[in-house]
């Protein structure tokens, strides 16, 4: 958790890809990291075309030199002996993809690897925090993930009690999508089709389960949007543990306390897809970027920074600035202005 230098991880890369070299004769296994417990990761053994199998798991140890190991990553690691219960995790093989959340006065934090795409989840309660999802859109953006947004708890939206938090979510999908975002809808309480509904309405209706087909997704957003109850649905089964909105505040109370990747199965029983359910968030930072990182993480921001009439343009104060512009004639909404300023002064910060 320490620091290192260049030097250190370089050092640290090559000992890893030499390990990773000389696999086949030291007898290591491939395996993917399912959980994260502290000192200790749980592993499912791998086959070499990265077939999961789900009945093999193993509790492992790292090497303390390793990079932090998060859900989702290939590892090899060696099986215990007739003496141990725990194996141990010898080498981390590259990643395609990484989300990382930023710390202050540290590196930024891994929360998964080898992620396919990302679902914000938000709902009705907790309120929806609009410059949270700005930021889990930039750091995806940045990352090169794809990102879709996901409606939770669609039943409080038909509650007339609930009018206006119905009007401000349905305004603010109608951004995203016209960002060409994917916006889905889901309740849970459909525990027979699990579909989910791309335009709101009653005559457009996706199984959930096609948009995880193939790929390795990653639920994200706040405490209490229901991220849990979701996966609940589509594996039919009380595996991730479910807790109440707090009726002091409505913030929603941490249900999840370490990321878990779970197999989704289709009607036959056939794994499809990898799922990772991640710890709910109140904040999060993105201090490990540039101003032209949050930027390129803004479509419409990134689209009219192209036009801008000096490379090094200082977005909103240099002559000539396209984003600027763009603003002034209302083709960026008010919103994302706000959050792009917010997010600028909290990197200051």
């Amino acid at each position: 958790k320490r620091k290192l230098s260049k030097q250190q991880h370089s050092r640290i890369a090559e000992n890893q890809a030499a390990i990773s070299s000389k696999a086949d004769q030291s007898g290591l296994l491939r395996g993917l990291v399912i959980s994260h417990y502290g000192k200790e990761v749980e592993i499912a053994i791998l086959d070499n075309a990265d077939v999961m199998d789900e009945q093999l798991t193993t509790r492992c140890h790292f090497r303390a030199k390793l990079p932090t190991i998060v859900c989702g990553d290939k590892v090899l690691w060696r099986p215990p002996s007739s003496a141990e219960t725990t194996g141990i995790v010898e080498a981390l093989l590259e990643r395609e993809t990484l989300l990382e959340r930023p710390r202050p006065y540290q590196d930024p934090k891994p929360v998964a690897a080898n992620i396919d795409k990302i679902f914000i989840v938000i709902a009705p309660q907790p309120e929806v925090i609009s410059t949270l999802v700005d930021r889990y859109l930039i750091a995806a953006e940045n990352a090169d993930i794809e990102v879709a947004l996901l409606v939770n708890k669609t039943d409080l939206l038909n509650d007339p009690a609930n009018h206006s938090v119905t009007k401000e979510i349905d305004q603010l999908m109608a951004l995203y999508a016209q960002l060409d975002y994917a916006v889905y809808y889901f309740n849970v309480f459909d525990l027979e089709t699990h579909t989910v509904d791309i335009a709101h309405t009653t005559d457009k209706k996706y199984d959930l389960r096609a948009a995880l087909n193939g790929q390795t997704s990653i639920f994200v957003g706040q405490s209490g949007v229901g991220k849990s109850s979701i996966i609940n649905a589509l594996l039919g089964d009380d595996f991730a543990k479910i807790g109440n909105i707090s009726s002091a505040n409505e913030k929603g109370r941490h249900t999840t306390t370490t990321s878990q990747l779970y197999s989704i199965k289709n009607s036959e029983g056939k794994s499809i897809g990898k799922l990772i359910d991640s710890p709910g968030i109140r904040e999060f930072g993105l201090w490990h970027l540039t101003p032209d990182n949050i930027v390129y993480g803004m479509r419409e921001f990134r689209e009219y920074a192209l036009n801008c009439k000096f490379r090094d343009c200082e977005h909103l104060k240099s002559a000539g600035c396209a984003i600027k512009a763009a603003f002034d004639n209302n083709d960026i909404q008010p919103s994302r202005m706000s959050s792009y300023l917010h997010i600028l002064n909290s990197l200051d910060d």
